[in-house]
């Protein structure tokens, strides 16, 4: 009887795989993406961090600025076919703004909105690989951008506060800029060496 029961779990069984976030609608859906796939939230997480590294009239441009590069990158995303290159940049941007939380310089104007205005153009392009059409991809690109902005603002205000209040603010800071290089170079290496 017990082999046969041993038999008995080993016998495969169909399974069954759905996105978590199917059931709670378009918009809901949008918002749950990025922020359950570690190759959007971690990048995200370190634009606030950067952000949150410089003056705080800088700082304010990326609530704007980059909720509108993932607005825009995610309906082209939704309308194009995304190469194989937006992966690698998306990952590339770990490494990339993981160093630059590192660095911890100010940066001048026009590059801290070129590097934010990229990286969510880029990343909205991997979040627009969809096959919703009219209201559901409406719907999507909206809750893609809202999760966007609640992200970045909260990462934004909080390390800002932490750099302007706390001696130690900007180490713990650097030190997790530390941590989002290591991962990006990590990751960007596995998956270059892994390409067929």
């Amino acid at each position: 009887m017990r082999r046969l029961l041993w038999l008995a779990l080993l016998i495969p069984v169909p399974a069954s795989a759905h996105l978590v976030s199917t059931r709670f609608g378009e918009f809901y859906a949008g918002m749950l993406h990025p922020v359950t796939t570690l190759g959007h939230l971690v990048p995200w997480l370190a634009v606030g961090l950067l952000a949150g590294l410089q003056h705080s009239a800088l700082a304010r441009k990326v609530l704007l600025l980059f909720p509108l590069a993932v607005l825009a990158g995610t309906w082209m995303g939704s309308e194009l076919n995304t190469a194989a290159w937006v992966g690698i940049v998306n990952q590339s941007s770990l490494l990339i703004l993981g160093l630059l939380v590192v660095l911890a310089r100010p940066l001048p104007p026009a590059v801290f909105s070129g590097v934010v205005m990229i990286h969510g153009l880029s990343h909205g392009l991997g979040n627009g690989a969809t096959d919703l059409s009219g209201n559901g991809l409406l719907l999507y690109v909206l809750g893609v951008t809202t999760a966007a902005y609640l992200l970045v603002t909260l990462l934004t205000a909080s390390s800002h506060q932490l750099v302007t209040r706390q001696s130690w603010g900007t180490v713990a800071i650097r030190a997790g800029g530390s941590w989002i290089a290591a991962v990006g170079l990590i990751y960007l290496t596995f998956t270059l060496l892994a390409a067929p």
